[in-house]
C-alpha cells in the first residue's frame, strides 16, 4: 500500500534518523507501538512525541488516537515503522572506511523491504560521488526504486528500473565494497520472473559491505 507523500516522507526521515540513538529512534518506536485506528494508551513522553507529529490527537490524558485524515493509513504506517525499528535496533556502523557505513545502513533497510528509504539514504552520496562510484550508486538506487515500484504494484516501472540498475552495477564492476558476484545473477532472475509472470519475486538479500 502506497502511503500519502507527506506521511511517507516524514516516516522515512524518522527511520533514517533512528540509526542514531535519540528522539528519532524514540519516536519511531512509539509509532510502532500504536497499532490500528482505535485509541492506544501511551506514556507521557511517547504521547508528546506522537502529538508533535500532527498525526494524533488525545481524547483523554494518556490516550491517543489517529486523527481522522490519517486513520486509513494507520496500519500501514505502524507496520512500516516496525520494519524500521527492526532495521535500526542496536545498529552499529561497520568499522570500514569510505562509503561502507552508508552502504551498511542501506543493506539493513533493504533487507526489511524499506526500499524508498534506501533511495533516500543513497541519493546524497550519489550526488557528490565521482566515477566509477557514481554509476554504481545510481545502479543501487535504481534497483531499490525498482523493488519499491514492484511492492506498490507497478510492474512495468519496477522491471524498467531493475533493468537499468543491473546494467549500471554490471558496468561499474568493483567500484563499491560490495560482493556483487552472487547478487547480480539473482537480480537478473528477478527480472525474468517479473517479465514472464508479471509478479514480484522475493527480493534477494541485499549485500553488506566488506
Amino acid at each position: 500500500m502506497a502511503l500519502p507523500l507527506p506521511l511517507r516522507n516524514r516516516l522515512a526521515e524518522l527511520i533514517l534518523e533512528a540509526f542514531e540513538p535519540g528522539e528519532g529512534r524514540a519516536t519511531l518506536v512509539a509509532i510502532a507501538r500504536v497499532t490500528g485506528a482505535g485509541e492506544s494508551t501511551v506514556d507521557a513522553a511517547d504521547a508528546q512525541r506522537l502529538l508533535d507529529l500532527g498525526w494524533f490527537d488525545s481524547p483523554t490524558p494518556g490516550r491517543l488516537r489517529w486523527k481522522g485524515a490519517f486513520q486509513a493509513d494507520a496500519a500501514a504506517v505502524g507496520e512500516r515503522a516496525s520494519r524500521g525499528v527492526a532495521a535500526v535496533r542496536d545498529w552499529r556502523d561497520p568499522d570500514l572506511p569510505g562509503l561502507a557505513p552508508v552502504l551498511g545502513r542501506a543493506a539493513a533497510l533493504a533487507n526489511q523491504g524499506l526500499y524508498f528509504e534506501v533511495h533516500e539514504i543513497l541519493e546524497p552520496e550519489w550526488f557528490r560521488a565521482a566515477e566509477p562510484e557514481r554509476t554504481a550508486l545510481q545502479g543501487l538506487i535504481q534497483v531499490a526504486v525498482g523493488f519499491h515500484h514492484l511492492e506498490n504494484g507497478n510492474r512495468d516501472g519496477g522491471h524498467s528500473l531493475l533493468a537499468l540498475g543491473v546494467a549500471k552495477l554490471s558496468q561499474a564492476g568493483s567500484a563499491l565494497p560490495l560482493d556483487l558476484a552472487g547478487w547480480l545473477p539473482r537480480l537478473r532472475e528477478a527480472l525474468v520472473q517479473v517479465a514472464q509472470r508479471g509478479s514480484a519475486p522475493p527480493p534477494p538479500r541485499w549485500p553488506a559491505p566488506s
